[in-house]
């Protein structure tokens, strides 16, 4: 049996992997292009991750027009990346994708990098129950939502990555989709309240501070 885990190329989810991994769990990686600024970068990060970490070749799949037609920070240049972040939908829209993912590879399990100390109603425990009951009924089988960092904040991930040997080098999480970190954003904002932009390279633009 398997699960189909929802990759990005940062550190959450390349921490979720390993957690699953040394589960003995096989390993569905799946990459959603939801129309996010930064999907060129994630992506390039999520193969090359994945590969160093001896995971499998992830799949990609392209729901750019979501981000495009459904805007916000992290999908239109014209809004703000910090203030404007919320995308409506886009967890929920993650999860049925990996669903639909895994039910056609005959598995019933759907990894997903949450963390506990996010604020927005799509990352809370609340609804990934309420969205496990709704993908059951969707699909008619008894999927198992997973989200082994749920009782895990930044801080904690930040250094089981340390612990588990993952090249955080290699990894990108900042929602602008530039070469280096723009220190604005609430990926970047969480990295620099635990302490990663001393330990990132990415991190080194100059504009950490701005508000």
């Amino acid at each position: 049996m398997g699960v189909v885990v929802l990759v990005s190329g940062g550190i959450d989810s390349i921490t979720m992997c390993k957690i699953i991994d040394k589960q003995g769990e096989k390993l569905l990686p799946l990459f959603v292009d939801y129309g996010q600024l930064a999907a060129e970068k994630e992506w390039a990060a999520c193969q090359n991750l994945l590969e160093k970490c001896g995971f499998p070749e992830p799949k990609k799949i392209d729901l750019g027009g979501y981000g495009k037609f459904f805007q916000s920070g992290i999908t239109d240049t014209n809004k703000d990346i910090y203030t404007e972040a919320f995308l409506p939908g886009r967890n929920m829209l993650f999860l049925l994708t990996g669903a639909a993912y895994a039910y056609t590879n005959k598995e019933n399990k759907v990894a997903i990098g949450l963390l506990k100390d996010n604020s927005f109603p799509d990352q809370k425990e609340e609804f990934v129950v309420n969205t496990n009951f709704a993908i059951n009924s969707a699909l008619g089988s008894n999927f198992i939502l997973l989200t082994p960092l749920i009782n895990f904040d930044k801080s904690q991930v930040m250094q089981l990555a340390k612990n588990f040997g993952i090249p955080l080098d290699k990894t990108y999480s900042c929602h602008s989709g530039n070469e280096k970190y723009c220190g604005h954003c609430i990926s970047c904002k969480e990295i620099m309240n635990y302490g990663g932009d001393k330990i990132l390279p990415q991190f080194g633009r100059g504009d950490s501070d701005r508000e």
